[in-house]
């Protein structure tokens, strides 16, 4: 099963602009259709943290996420449906 990045999650202790650089040098891109981020909202789950996407949650099988953690950033994983290319 290969496995593809869906988002890069940075924690707010860096400032958006330093996040982003992070997400740049992992190799990612830091738009998703020309939107920046996802800020998360107190009381969701991922409120400490900035949100890169880099493609639709659409695009996986439901059930195939998974969370790899590269020091304190994390990669959003999983695998594609069959018909995405």
């Amino acid at each position: 099963m290969s496995l593809v990045v869906q988002s890069v999650v940075v924690p707010k202790k860096y400032s958006i602009s330093d996040a982003e650089k992070k997400v740049i040098k992992l190799g990612y891109n830091h738009l998703y259709r020309g939107k920046k981020i996802d800020e998360y909202k107190a009381g969701m789950s991922r409120a400490n943290y900035y949100g890169f996407r880099q493609r639709p949650p659409s695009q996986f099988d439901k059930n195939s996420f998974r969370t790899k953690k590269i020091n304190d950033i994390f990669l959003v994983v999983g695998k594609l449906k069959s018909n995405v290319k």
